[in-house]
């Protein structure tokens, strides 16, 4: 923050909750009931499973078997086919599941619906996402070697947050393994695009280990001169300085030289070889038998992933013609590196009493550290209509995200009290996003008379742009579940209910300076970045050099929730004929976002930063077991989605996935769902088939839109449409090929094929908004796809040393921004992903496996226009890696 105090984040986090549970008080306004539907799973009673290694069928199957018991439509994806597809991450295994799709590597689109709808839970409980851009947590952060099974709810039930879209992600880990294990890996890997030489710069310091080492950061002589003066201006300082008179600014100017030496200048951008990446990870997990009766247990694991990977993208330009912004026919040409580390550690301590009770404990670290350089040459207003310039834009982003959990588990049965089960578990995470290093700056080339190029930083009172931001959330979750199961003739029924409580509080402060170089000469400013703003062209009078903090694009505020939530449920086993679950949760919802100026006051008023909502959410399944082998499940929901702080919040940011300018928008509406879900289940031997159809229903969906800019960039919003929908179908199998005869079915009895598909069709109906002339105010979701497709190919020798997958998938067109001023929708285009892994076991705890990935080479497109707007080259890639197990 510019003159803002550094709060320290627990007072902050505290007194803005604080200030969130008083402010309702005084205001006494009408809570408004929220019903709206929304896939989820949580609460849901393990299922122990043992997964067989060697044999992706077996780890198919089991996980099978658990999906079949579950009482809510949902999806289950084992360790054992998360490593067999080659996946490193959460996110990567996910695209696997029916009907999701994976966005940037981060985020999971469930039914073809954008990231909004979905939600994630580690171990069931709610954790804080260190993305401020979005609530939902970047699932590339959790590595594989920490997950035990993921399931995919796409169907709501009560005991899970009411905040339910298109589906829930609930991650799982170990706490007590079966047996003593350990588990070594190393792996190196390569792009296709890193044959070129990447970039990198001097003043970024070893970062070998994800962390900075403290070049970038603000210097405590810039700190302690905000603290100081608040806006450094010489006019500012000189009136701190005593009054604005002719001693006090000439100390002022040179107070303001003297800082401008403080900032990080050595950040020449340099052409350097790439190297190939490298990751490792161990894990170890044993069980002590104390007494006959009581297991204590350990899992641990650490994982480092260190990646480069080249950029390679277009853009198109948009021009001001009146009120209209007009498309060119040329692009700019973005190349770039992004350096990234990636660190994790687990440890998991489990104790069972006898087999009616078991506690645990887990912490989980994760940290995601990326150094991007983008290099940008083209066009801007001041070139547009001018053959003989174009621009050099160079940004540089160093940023850290991590999120730290500590979760306490507990799981009792009474049998003295009717067979009376419990379980409970309380949370706390902390997430944060460390951006100490952004610098952005423009040359402009002109081509001389001769050929020649004169290249030149641009003389302007923001030539070159610092920022500086931090972001941290703080998160305490506590939840009780309780079931109680009764026998009345064929009915078998289990009555539960639970408790949860949800706090949250965030501190969000970015400091932003830019250099003036209005003084300096255009000869002085041909140089390279560090010669320019040497310490002795800063410090000499002559060149004119200011700094000063930009205010008007104040991203500093503070943000917190709560939620106070309480469900009932009826579960009804009928003979084995019929399970029906009806159940109802009631959720208390307080949120707060409080924008602040330069000075650390808040911006506006209280009232037009305060959501409260209170509602009902009903859900009820209905399982019909038509026979041993055949099973139909039938759903009815109703939840809720809810805008993010970030997007309530009227301050400007950039978004770092799109690289566009947004603003958030206080007068956001929750948007209320109804679901409706009819799925039939086979289950034969070790294959499965499943066929479902699923309707939603949509009630102020939030949309992100388009506003009039002037400079030419695109500036998002976000409004609430009136209305929206989402219906479609999904099928999925999974099939051994045995079915054959013969040699030839001998050698196909070693096969297996399994896939998805799931089409849909979405509509919204939005209301004309100002300043955001809509060209289409009926029209699909944004982010939704009419289809996905994964197909799966899988090989097992029969003496389990050598087994391949070939993965395809694949997604229909999906809107990626509304058009407006007549321009046609624009539409992130299909990408066809091909990939394959090999692994052979010459010893049984020995394995090697080779992995390619976008084997068809393709490219990320968003059209408009019929125009290329946005493409990234993701280049293929190629992985080999060595394991040992014991």
């Amino acid at each position: 923050m510019s003159s803002i105090q550094k709060f320290s984040f627990s007072r902050v986090g505290r007194s803005v909750l604080l200030a969130l549970g008083t402010t309702t008080a005084m205001m006494s306004l009408n809570t408004i009931a929220q019903e709206t539907p929304e896939p989820t799973q949580a609460g849901q009673e393990e299922v122990e499973r043992i997964s067989v290694s060697g044999r992706l069928m077996s780890s198919a199957a089991s996980a099978a078997a658990e999906r079949r018991e579950q009482a809510y439509v949902a999806e289950v994806l084992g360790m054992e086919q998360i490593s067999r597809a080659g996946d490193s991450n959460a996110a990567a295994a996910l695209r696997r599941v029916t009907g999701l799709t994976l966005v940037k590597d981060k985020f999971i689109y469930v039914r073809g619906l954008g990231e909004r709808y979905s939600s994630t839970l580690l171990n069931g409980a709610m954790v804080p996402s260190p993305d401020p851009t979005r609530n939902v947590i970047p699932l590339d952060m959790f590595p594989a070697g920490i997950i035990e099974s993921l399931v995919v709810q796409k169907a709501y039930s009560p005991e899970l947050p009411a905040a339910f879209g298109g589906g829930n992600v609930n991650i799982r880990t170990t706490a007590i393994p079966l047996q003593t294990s350990f588990n070594v890996s190393i792996g190196t890997g390569f792009n296709s695009l890193n044959s070129d030489d990447g970039f990198e710069y001097a003043g970024g310091g070893d970062d070998w280990r994800g962390k900075d080492d403290g070049q970038r950061s603000i210097s405590p002589a810039l700190a302690s001169a905000q603290q100081q003066y608040g806006i450094l201006t010489p006019i500012n300082i000189a009136e701190a300085l005593g009054g604005i008179t002719g001693p006090n600014l000439a100390q002022a100017e040179t107070i303001v030289r003297e800082l401008g030496t403080a900032f990080n200048r050595d950040i020449d951008i340099t052409p350097t070889s790439v190297k190939p990446d490298f990751d490792a990870s161990a894990s170890f997990g044993t069980r002590f038998d104390l007494t006959k009766n009581v297991v204590f247990g350990v899992m641990s694991g650490l994982s480092y992933d260190r990646s480069t990977q080249n950029i390679d993208e277009r853009e198109r330009y948009y021009s001001v013609s009146g009120d209209n912004l007009v498309p060119l026919n040329r692009y700019d040409d973005i190349k770039g590196t992004e350096h990234q580390v990636k660190l994790s550690g687990m440890l998991n301590f489990g104790l069972e009493l006898g087999i009616d009770h078991r506690l645990e404990t887990s912490t989980i670290y994760l940290s995601d550290t990326k150094d991007e350089i983008k290099i940008k040459n083209g066009d801007s207003i001041e070139t547009i209509n001018e053959t003989n310039r174009f621009n050099t834009d160079t940004s540089i982003l160093y940023e850290e995200r991590t999120m730290l959990s500590n979760q306490l588990r507990g799981k009792h049965n009474f049998p003295y009290l009717m067979d009376l089960a419990v379980d409970w578990q309380y949370t706390d995470a902390k997430a944060r996003r460390n951006a100490p290093g952004e610098v952005e700056y423009r040359y402009l080339n002109e081509t001389q008379d001769d050929g020649s190029v004169f290249s030149f930083l641009r003389r302007n009172q923001n030539a070159v742009n610092y920022s500086f931001s931090d972001m941290k959330d703080n998160t305490e979750n506590l939840s009780w579940n309780a079931k109680l199961p009764l026998t009345l003739g064929k009915a078998e029924m289990t009555f539960s209910g639970g408790y949860s409580y949800f706090e949250r509080s965030r501190n969000a402060q970015t400091d932003r300076f830019n250099f003036d170089t209005v003084g300096y000469s255009l000869e002085q400013l041909s140089g390279s970045f560090s010669e320019i703003f040497s310490d002795s062209n800063i410090l000499n009078p002559a060149n004119g050099f200011k700094i000063s903090n930009v205010t008007t694009q104040a991203d500093d505020y503070l943000a917190a929730q709560m939620i106070d939530a309480g469900y009932g449920a009826l579960e009804i086993n009928y003979d084995y004929m019929f399970r029906l679950n009806i159940g109802v949760r009631y959720e208390d919802f307080k949120q707060i976002s409080l924008p602040l100026t330069a000075d650390g006051t808040v911006s506006g008023t209280v009232t037009d930063s305060v959501l409260l909502e209170d509602g009902f959410y009903p859900a009820l399944s209905l399982t019909w077991f038509v026979d041993d082998d055949l099973q139909a499940r039938f759903g009815y929901s109703k939840t809720v989605v809810r805008p993010d702080l970030r997007e309530v919040t009227p301050v400007l940011y950039v978004d770092p996935l799109t690289d566009f300018k947004v603003t958030g928008f206080s007068g956001l509406k929750s948007t209320d769902i109804s679901s409706f879900d009819a799925r039939l289940e086979w289950y034969y031997d070790n294959s499965n088939y499943s066929f479902g159809l699923f309707y939603k229903d949509l009630d102020n969906p939030i949309e992100a839109i388009e506003l009039s800019g002037s400079d030419g960039n695109l500036l998002m919003s976000f409004r609430n449409g009136q209305s929206g929908k989402v219906y479609g179908g999904e099928a999925e199998f999974l099939q051994q090929l045995d079915m054959f005869s013969g040699e030839f079915g001998k050698f196909a009895n070693n096969f297996f094929v399994a896939g998805n598909l799931t089409i849909s069709e979405s509509e919204i109906s939005i209301q004309p908004f100002p300043g955001a002339d809509l060209t289409n105010l009926t029209r699909g979701l944004s982010g939704h796809s009419k289809f996905v497709t994964n197909l799966q190919l899988g090989f097992d020798s029969d003496d389990n040393k050598h087994n391949a997958t070939l993965t395809y998938n694949v997604f229909g067109k999906r809107i990626a921004f509304a058009g407006v001023n007549d321009k046609d929708d624009a539409f992130e285009q299909p990408f066809h992903s091909l990939d394959f892994t090999y692994g052979y076991t010459p010893l049984e705890n020995m394995t090697l496996k080779v992995g390619l990935k976008n084997l068809l080479d393709e490219e990320v497109e968003i059209l408009q226009q019929g125009e290329i707007l946005q493409q990234r080259t993701e280049g293929q890639s190629y992985s080999l890696s060595f394991s040992y197990k014991y």
